[in-house]
């Protein structure tokens, strides 16, 4: 942020000179993690988004920042929908970088005012917390690696709410029913070390069987996947039978067993890129691909 470029000439002495003395450093944050977020699903998945990103900038010695979103994790902790990290409140040497950074977050305000929020909470806090990354990174300009890691599950979860939620309908009507994507694909999410649908994903199988029925039942492939926590043997059997409870149950719902294909890939090709051993809810998942 621009406080912080003033301040990073400071950031040193008081380091040496104990941070942990230094009002704010880490008070916001520690606040945070003994608040029990409140209020709608969505604002308290922003809160736990926002307190992991906060502990990750305090791992890095970056107190402002941290301090900064651990702020806006308390905000939504107590119920409130924090917007965005607004541009012009940081700096971007890189013009091309500045370019995007506007068009995602034009793009980000125009999903956030649909029902994605309700729809997919935990997945639309993803997104605008990657999209505060981003922009964090980039206005510090030298860690490439991280920017990019931001940028691209910033994208990630970008592609996969844009395919179950219209851009555009208004925050209050009713959920329209899950669509497909650019790519033909539906995802079904899963708890930790669980195999069941959930009430959510059941209606993600009906929409899925319904648009299956209008294609005129075309080949599709199911495949489960699982986050990082855990081996890679078992997880590979999980995200196996994750995507044979789907296919069951698309088949239960109308569509031809012939028509489809279960697949399990474990591990490989995390929604949001992690450390291994994370648990992350975005990547317990099954994708369900149409042809196209």
């Amino acid at each position: 942020m621009r406080f912080a470029r003033v301040l990073t000439g400071l950031a040193v002495p008081l380091i040496v000179a104990g941070c942990a003395g230094f009002p704010g450093t880490t008070f916001e944050l520690e606040e945070l993690q003994r608040t029990t977020p409140s209020g709608a699903p969505f604002t308290q998945a922003l809160a736990r988004e926002y307190q992991a990103f906060a502990d990750s900038e305090r791992q890095q010695y970056d107190w402002f920042n941290s301090q900064h979103f651990a702020r806006k994790g308390l905000e939504a902790a107590h119920g409130t929908a924090v917007a965005p990290e607004s541009l012009a409140d940081w700096r971007f040497s890189d013009r091309k970088a500045a370019a995007d950074l506007a068009s995602a977050r034009t793009r980000l305000a125009t999903l956030l005012a649909t029902t994605a929020p309700t729809r997919a909470p935990a997945l639309t806090a993803t997104a605008q917390v990657k999209f505060d990354c981003w922009v964090e990174q980039q206005d510090e300009g030298w860690q490439t690696a991280d920017i990019e890691a931001c940028r691209k599950d910033f994208l990630a979860a970008m592609d996969t709410l844009e395919a179950q939620v219209k851009p555009g309908a208004p925050a209050a009507a009713a959920a329209p029913p899950a669509r497909m994507a650019k790519a033909d694909r539906f995802l079904v999410f899963f708890d930790f070390d669980q195999d069941r649908l959930s009430a959510e994903g059941s209606r993600t199988v009906a929409a899925m069987a319904a648009a299956a029925k209008a294609a005129g039942y075309p080949k599709l492939t199911v495949v489960g996947f699982t986050d990082l926590a855990g081996g890679a043997d078992y997880n590979m059997r999980l995200s196996l039978r994750r995507a044979e409870v789907v296919r069951k149950a698309l088949i239960a719902a109308g569509v031809p067993a012939d028509r489809l294909q279960a697949e399990g890939h474990g591990k490989a090709e995390p929604l949001v890129s992690t450390p291994d051993g994370v648990r992350e809810p975005q990547n317990r998942r099954v994708l369900v691909r149409f042809p196209g």
